[in-house]
């Protein structure tokens, strides 16, 4: 079912649908009664009006809008990853706690810890034991990676100041 433009006027005729109960006459009648106000209308304030009625408008929020646009998709993939691995968060946060604060036995923090295991387990989606050592691989590869990175930035930073460095004492 197609949803109709609600800028654009709907003419019921240009749908096949036929108004009932209104004999060719009314029907003359109500065309000459629109064509003459139609005649009073040219030119006026009001049909102005009336046409801007119909030009198509994009809301943009303003300068709020325009403003936090760049950032709706960040926060939103926040959001994402919140609603996936927040009780993974909440539990682990909430079993550190107990450990360290806690005088609790060895048994009972190990239940707690696993306790948390489960909930990270649970918000993964409960994969199998492939999936797991799996997703372990890709977790420290994804890890590997961004720590290469960092090492990387690191060490292009650490040249540019070198090189900075030995610059400015050269030219002394």
């Amino acid at each position: 079912m197609s949803v109709p433009n609600p800028i654009e006027p709907v003419e019921p005729e240009d749908h096949g649908v036929e108004l009932g109960g209104r004999s060719a006459a009314e029907h003359a009648h109500e065309q000459q009664v629109l064509d003459a106000l139609t005649a009073d209308m040219h030119g006026s304030t009001a049909e102005k009006l009336a046409t801007q009625l119909f030009v198509p408008h994009t809301p943009d929020g303003g300068t709020i809008g325009r403003s936090i646009t760049p950032h709706v998709s960040r926060i939103t993939k926040t959001r994402d990853h919140l609603l996936i691995w927040g009780p993974g968060i909440a539990t682990t946060t909430g079993a550190l706690v107990a450990v360290s604060i806690l005088p609790l036995p060895g048994p009972l923090a190990l239940y707690v810890l696993a306790l948390a295991a489960f909930a990270w387990w649970h918000c993964a989606g409960r994969p199998g034991p492939i999936e797991s050592v799996r997703m372990g691989g890709y977790a420290l590869a994804d890890t590997g990676a961004r720590a290469r990175r960092q090492i990387e930035q690191l060490a292009h930073r650490r040249a540019r100041y070198e090189t900075r460095r030995t610059t400015t004492e050269k030219e002394n």
